[in-house]
């Protein structure tokens, strides 16, 4: 969800724009409804605003940890999970699993990211292969990145 430009715009909406936006009912409704002191209310919408920006990324995770959920409970997932065979060749990237055969040309290839665990292969902002490491010696795992231009 983080690399995906919309995500993060979204993500970055609902974390700094939303506080600033809910501050101000906040500041209004204490001093002109409950006739308070200003300053009360200036520092409960300052201490909102900080608390929701501070707080925002942990509940953002969570929620998207549960849908997440949600979705991978809701029907057939045979499709995401289970033993794959990956062949690179020249100009594809075949994915064989028990029920498919996804070929994949190596020019659809967004970006490549490289961690310590995985390669993750992007095709879009969103979708990803995923191969794990520790099937790959070195030489294995820089000659696929050679093969995929990323080195």
């Amino acid at each position: 969800m983080l690399n995906s430009p919309s995500q993060k715009k979204t993500y970055n909406l609902l974390r700094f724009i939303v506080p600033l936006l809910f501050s101000v009912p906040i500041y209004t409704i204490g001093t002109t409804v409950f006739k308070q002191p200003e300053i009360y209310w200036m520092i409960s919408a300052l201490l909102f605003i900080i608390f929701w920006i501070i707080y925002y990324p942990k509940q953002f995770r969570k929620t998207i940890k549960k849908q997440t959920k949600k979705l991978l409970l809701e029907g057939d997932n045979s499709s995401f999970f289970g033993k794959k065979t990956m062949i690179i060749d020249e100009n594809n990237l075949k994915v064989i699993s028990a029920d498919s055969t996804e070929v994949i040309s190596l020019k659809s290839i967004k970006f490549v990211k490289v961690y310590d665990d995985m390669i993750l292969i992007y095709l879009s902002a969103v979708t990803a292969q995923i191969i794990p490491t520790r099937y790959l010696n070195e030489n294995s795992k820089r000659y696929l990145l050679k093969i995929l231009s990323i080195n």
